[in-house]
């Protein structure tokens, strides 16, 4: 009977999974894209459908669904096997210790707290008027349970009973930002007398809290949202996107808006790809999250003067990171909760006609400034000349080169000498510290990272044609490997294939402890990508290959050290060391030559 582990790996495709967050294209057998976990422009990520695995050739984080749901969400292995279990529909033994950790019973507490908040307002007859209050702002029935908006009694300590009532200690509920303390060093609700909206994660569990006060006379902000806690962080999480992922990556676009009241007119108005930065400005936390479902982002925030400086922060910082930029222009003094609630019309239609990023951000920079006068000019020509400079496309350049020379009635050529010099103070910013370049640009390889993608090369070689590995093991020694890992898995392929007369990769990576799988699973996947074809000519030629450049480094570095202890036995007059060390290096320098 397998394990739990293993029938949910049997029951989960890990590419449904990994298409939850990444978007995949073909490659040859597998799957490729833009890996997760880094920031690249050329994908290196690989899955492997056959084999059930993923490899990132660029940042090697790889692994099966566990490591993948622990990496793309930084938890640790009980909450991924939760998360997939659920997915799964395998049914855990709570018994089990392994399940069990401090940030899945946060969780557990805080989606225990949210139902009974939500359970309160649903049903205390005490709470009518919180619940004329949402009807008035137009939140219907339905979605107070889609989003399980919920309030907290005004008592001071209510919340915090009813969690110690369910087995949760103080200390819990408290490491879980429910609580807080007094003065005199009494616990009491953080959230007491407000409306409640859980911020939940991708998976749909509660993570932290949105809280409303809803009297005026009240201490603290009109919002006020959960502390910092193992599983909350606000700069990472944003809100409702646990509904509104797939209708995002089905539309390609998501719609970014400021609160939760925004995303509740949002939902109902049909708009079901609206997420909420919830109490934050854009943070590339957030941005990156994004990326997994679109590359396309539309902004709606506030029409005040802090409103237009989040939009200009969260272009700049989306911009950077590849993301196309729409703005949604909101008439002074509305968010989209009030729009909405006067024209759904008018919302779609203010969506329809969102301006692109640069249009945008023209419109801003000249809005405010008198180009009759020459230093306002000078002022524009310097802020928006740097954002086209970041530009990578030359007919976008051009247009706003032209565009700007229009709005300020200027030369198009004073302004492109002027862009000219930004793009090459650009170039030097960009230039990396350390990296030592050829005179062709190219970074240079160090010797170790050559010989590591040699001893890869072979190895993956050998795990797609197996057949070889008794010819190979006769050309080349363990020893001549210098990568102790890659060295290690060479002896046990000739072990194992001597040993069986066959090759199973699945029984051979059980001859191995768990820190050797992702080294594994990337030799694997080398091996499927690679292109060489199962004949003895070519086939032989490129190991040939690839055996010379291994012995003539393995050789050049012994030469390099037997040479420093020659030097070191002249200095010390070592007669008989330095004979001895004299007749090792002829050895070698002979070796040398035929390879």
């Amino acid at each position: 009977m397998p394990s739990q582990t293993e029938e949910i790996k049997q029951r989960l495709d890990i590419v449904d999974l990994i298409k939850e967050y990444v978007q995949l294209t073909p490659a040859g057998s597998n799957l490729k894209a833009k890996c997760p976990f880094h920031n690249e422009k050329t994908p290196s990520f690989m899955v492997s459908p056959e084999k059930q695995i993923f490899h990132c050739f660029g940042c090697q984080a790889g692994g099966d669904h566990f490591e993948f749901i622990k990496r793309i969400d930084g938890i640790e292995f009980p909450e991924a096997l939760r998360i997939l279990a659920d997915k799964a529909g395998v049914k855990l033994d709570y018994h089990n210790p392994e399940i069990h950790s401090r940030k899945t019973k946060t969780f557990d507490l805080c989606d225990d707290i949210a139902l009974y908040w939500h359970q309160k307002l649903k049903n205390d007859a005490g709470l009518s008027s919180i619940r004329s209050y949402l009807e008035e702002r137009g939140v219907k029935s339905r979605t107070i349970d889609d989003f399980l908006i919920g309030y907290a009694l005004e008592s001071w300590d209510e919340s915090i009973k009813y969690l110690q009532h369910k087995g949760y200690s103080l200390l819990e509920i408290s490491q879980a930002g429910i609580s807080c303390v007094s003065e005199k060093g009494k616990p009491y609700d953080r959230f007491r007398g407000r409306l409640i909206f859980p911020i939940r994660n991708i998976h749909g569990n509660a993570a932290g809290f949105g809280a409303r006060k809803m009297k005026d006379e009240d201490t603290g902000g009109k919002y006020i949202n959960s502390p910092q806690t193992d599983i909350y962080n606000k700069s990472e999480i944003l809100y409702n996107l646990d509904q509104a992922k797939m209708e995002i990556k089905r539309l390609d676009y998501a719609i970014l808006v400021e609160g939760y009241m925004d995303v509740l007119a949002c939902y109902q108005a049909g708009t079901k790809n609206a997420v909420a930065v919830s109490g934050t400005s854009l943070t590339e936390g957030q941005i990156k999250i994004l990326k997994r479902y679109t590359q396309n982002v539309m902004i709606a925030f506030d029409a005040d003067v802090a409103g237009t400086l989040a939009n200009l922060r969260g272009i700049d910082l989306a911009w950077q990171a590849g993301l196309n930029v729409k703005v949604i222009h909101l008439p002074d003094g509305k968010d989209p909760d009030d729009i909405i609630r006067e024209s759904a019309e008018e919302w779609r239609q203010l969506v329809a006609k969102a301006d692109n990023y640069m249009d945008y951000i023209f419109k801003v920079t000249l809005e405010n400034l008198d180009l009759s006068r020459i230093d306002h000019k000078k002022k524009a020509a310097q802020k928006l000349l740097k954002v086209i400079g970041k530009l990578g496309d030359e007919v976008e350049t051009a247009h706003y080169v032209k565009k700007l020379a229009r709005e300020l009635d200027v030369a198009e050529e004073s302004l492109r000498k002027v862009l000219l010099r930004l793009k090459a103070q650009l170039r030097n910013q960009k230039s990396p510290a350390g990296e030592e370049s050829t005179s062709s640009g190219f970074v240079k390889i160090s010797n170790g990272d050559y010989q590591r993608a040699l001893a890869e090369r072979l190895l993956s070689l050998l795990i797609k044609f197996p057949q070889q590995i008794s010819f190979i093991s006769q050309q080349l020694d363990p020893e001549i490997i210098a990568e102790n890992k890659a060295q290690e898995v060479y002896k046990m392929l000739i072990i194992h294939y001597n040993k069986e007369q066959s090759f199973n990769y699945q029984s051979f990576i059980k001859e191995f402890s768990q820190e050797h799988e992702s080294y594994l699973n990337k030799l694997l996947l080398l091996s499927e990508v690679d292109e060489t074809k199962d004949t003895h000519l070519v086939l032989h030629e490129e190991f040939k290959v690839i055996i010379g450049r291994l012995k003539k480094d393995h050789f050049n570095n012994k030469i390099k050290e037997v040479g420093q202890k020659i030097a070191r036995a002249e200095k010390e007059k070592n007669q008989d060391l330095l004979k001895e060390l004299s007749e090792e290096f002829n050895k070698l320098m002979s070796q040398l030559k035929e390879v």
